[in-house]
């Protein structure tokens, strides 16, 4: 609609304007037709039946055909801005778990503690039986040398064995290893759990 055609209209008397106004909606209820009103690269505004995609992303607003705005369209969300709306949605979350879990900040660390010794106890077992492995490799390496100073060769089966004690062996460290990896993690996870919850008890954000 033109700047023209805007001014007359609102020379026109209330009474007018009013029933303009009560055809224009009996009119879009009829009809269903609608426009788009949007700007273009040049931020020039633009009133069309359709709207492009790329233009349609940057926010529009859905108007009749004499310019009465039906609804209004904000532009779509960036890739950092949706990051940011999720970010916030899991703090939410995380911030009512804390207060749902935790009464007290030395709750926290006493529950950092229980878990930290649970894996310890688990590494200080596995560490144990990786004493266990050792003892009976050498144990067999014995046997292998007392058969090699006998003259004869090392029997399959203590091969056999010596190879199924060194593979048992590699298997037990590489578990302390992923214990040892669980402990940092819970740790993190724990402190991190820490610092947030006095941040939210101190009514910060």
């Amino acid at each position: 609609m033109s700047v023209s055609k805007a001014g007359a209209l609102m020379q026109l008397p209330k009474q007018f304007l009013v029933l303009s106004t009560l055809l224009c909606c009996m009119s879009l209820s009829a009809s269903e037709q609608v426009y788009y009103r949007y700007l273009d690269v040049n931020g020039v505004q633009v009133i069309n039946s359709s709207i492009p995609p790329e233009y349609a992303q940057r926010g529009y607003e859905v108007v009749t055909r004499y310019g009465r705005l039906i609804k209004k369209v904000d532009p779509a969300m960036t890739g950092e801005q949706l990051a940011r709306r999720r970010s916030q949605v899991e703090l939410k979350a995380w911030d009512a778990e804390l207060m749902r879990r935790y009464s007290s900040a030395a709750e926290i660390i006493e529950a950092r503690k229980r878990k930290l010794q649970t894996v310890n106890g688990n590494i200080r077992i596995l560490s144990g039986n990786v004493g266990t492995i050792d003892n009976r490799i050498h144990r067999k390496l014995g046997d292998a040398a007392d058969q090699e100073r006998a003259g004869r060769s090392v029997s399959k089966e203590t091969l056999t064995q010596l190879k199924e004690l060194k593979v048992k062996r590699t298997n037990a460290l590489e578990h302390i290893k992923l214990r040892q990896q669980e402990m940092q993690e819970i740790a993190r996870r724990f402190d991190e759990d820490l610092a947030r919850f006095n941040k939210i008890s101190a009514g910060l954000q």
